[in-house]
């Protein structure tokens, strides 16, 4: 049987809809959001998918690319939608064979199509390296920064030091950060070497939270506990927080107190994975608010927008996290309020 000639203009369509698969991940990677890639491994004619042949499908089922026909893709979606459920990748199996053998490993759907043949795909579904929020510029901050991709975290790092304060109150823009950058749960550690500790401890307590580990001696985090209850931070997130972060291994130097901190994490991520610190409702929507008088169109013209779903004013020109509806521009905090508006628009648009 001879080699399969691919007609140039199919061949011109499937390069094209790779650079539409590559936009699309470059545009998910970048909001952080989870996604799943299918490939077609194997497949029988007369399917009209190919050996290759990929696709994209987002949070929302959104498919960008093409594995299979109309009744292909719906059970695909179907699936990819349960493979970011679980984490897990699969192997799926769509046929037309009443008699198809169930193989470990593989899910097997029947083709609901009258055509013939199947196709076999494989679905790895792409689940974004949790946040870790570094605040701080000391050198534990900087290997804990430089280490965390090796161990599956994605870092992202504040310090005071490397802020503009000169148009504002240090801590207020600290907050500012944090509650832009924050998701829920992220893992968080404050390494300031005890210059900001407890502003640091006060914007993350409005946080969503994983893990919050304070690098800081035994004896000075007794007083500055008793500092933050005398500021109104509640008992449970005072005990929520570790510190000081990390196992007591013997660690010598910023490199190893780093390893100390993150095997802290794991044990949390693997065994411990259901404490979490949620912050009291409304918090972070009070203090977003603050300034009543900013009103939809007044942060449009300040380059600025209100998140509809958390009520948190946003920089329309710097967040990373924005959707088009109707004609009009959304900018979010974080990929979560972003996620909840594309899925159901009209429930934070109506006036309550």
């Amino acid at each position: 049987m001879g080699k399969e000639v691919v007609p140039a203009e199919i061949f011109l369509c499937r390069i094209t809809r790779m650079n539409t698969i590559r936009d699309e991940v470059r545009l998910l990677e970048e909001r952080r959001e989870p996604y799943v890639v299918v490939t077609v491994v194997r497949r029988v004619r007369p399917s009209s998918a190919t050996v290759g042949d990929k696709a994209v499908v987002a949070p929302d089922g959104r498919m960008i690319g093409f594995v299979g026909g109309h009744c292909t893709r719906r059970l695909v979606i179907e699936q990819a939608r349960q493979c970011l459920e679980t984490g897990q990748s699969q192997l799926l199996l769509i046929t037309t064979r009443q008699t198809a053998e169930e193989v470990e490993g593989v899910t097997v759907l029947p083709m609901t199509c009258q055509s013939e043949g199947e196709v076999e795909l494989f679905i790895e579904p792409k689940i974004p390296d949790p946040l870790l929020l570094i605040i701080g510029e000391s050198p534990i901050a900087l290997a804990l920064e430089e280490l965390a991709p090796r161990f599956g975290w994605f870092p992202r790092r504040l310090a005071l030091e490397e802020m503009k304060v000169n148009d504002g109150d240090p801590a207020e823009l600290l907050k500012r950060d944090v509650l832009k950058m924050c998701e829920p749960g992220m893992y968080a550690v404050v390494a300031t070497m005890g210059m900001y500790d407890s502003e640091s401890l006060l914007a993350l307590r409005e946080c969503p939270l994983a893990y919050a580990g304070l690098v800081i001696s035994p004896k000075r985090w007794g007083s500055l506990r008793e500092e933050l209850f005398s500021a109104g931070v509640s008992a449970e997130f005072c005990d929520f927080v570790t510190a000081p972060a990390g196992h007591d291994i013997g660690a010598v130097g910023p490199q190893e107190i780093a390893v100390s901190i993150f095997a802290q994490m794991i044990e949390r991520r693997r065994r411990q994975a259901e404490v979490r610190y949620h912050p009291p409702s409304g918090t972070v929507l009070k203090e977003a608010t603050a300034e009543e008088t900013v009103t939809a169109s007044t942060a449009q013209k300040l380059g600025t927008g209100v998140d509809p779903v958390c009520g948190m004013l946003v920089d329309l020109d710097s967040t990373p996290y924005r959707t088009m509806h109707e004609g009009t521009m959304y900018g979010f905090c974080c990929p979560h309020c972003m996620r909840k508006f594309q899925h159901n628009p009209e429930a934070y648009l109506t006036p309550h």
